[in-house]
């Protein structure tokens, strides 16, 4: 007969692997491409590397830390280039800044991206660039 605590064992790591897992198919990484940008305006892009965010944001690059907190986008630090654009372009973008630093919820739809904080949302489809 087989030792019960080895079964309890194996059990336990198998549960610590799934719940690993999970936990890491929740932050995301790769760059993003936004897909519901409306049709005169620049698509925002994210690029996600371990715990750096980075991209561009309407108008500049912007660049920060980020972590996935209870399913919740948590930027800091973001910082970004200061060139000049048109004015619509720079308060969409000052917008966007506010986002995601107001902790949006990250969910997945498939492979798109999700963020979104009351009645605003940004959908970001997976993006190589080639």
């Amino acid at each position: 007969m087989r030792n019960p605590r080895t079964y309890a064992t194996a059990a336990l790591l198998s549960t610590i692997a799934v719940l690993t897992a999970c936990q890491q198919q929740d932050s995301p990484t790769g760059q993003y491409l936004q897909i519901n940008a409306a049709q005169n305006e620049k698509p925002f892009s994210l690029q996600f590397d371990q715990d750096r965010l980075s991209g561009f944001t309407g108008c500049n690059r912007a660049m920060g830390n980020f972590k996935v907190d209870e399913g919740k986008l948590v930027v800091s630090q973001l910082a970004g280039t200061m060139m000049a654009c048109q004015e619509d372009a720079m308060q969409r973008e000052q917008a966007f800044h506010s986002f995601l630093q107001s902790g949006p919820a990250l969910s997945y739809d498939n492979k798109t991206l999700v963020l979104r904080k009351d009645d605003t949302e940004h959908r970001f489809s997976p993006h190589s660039e080639q």
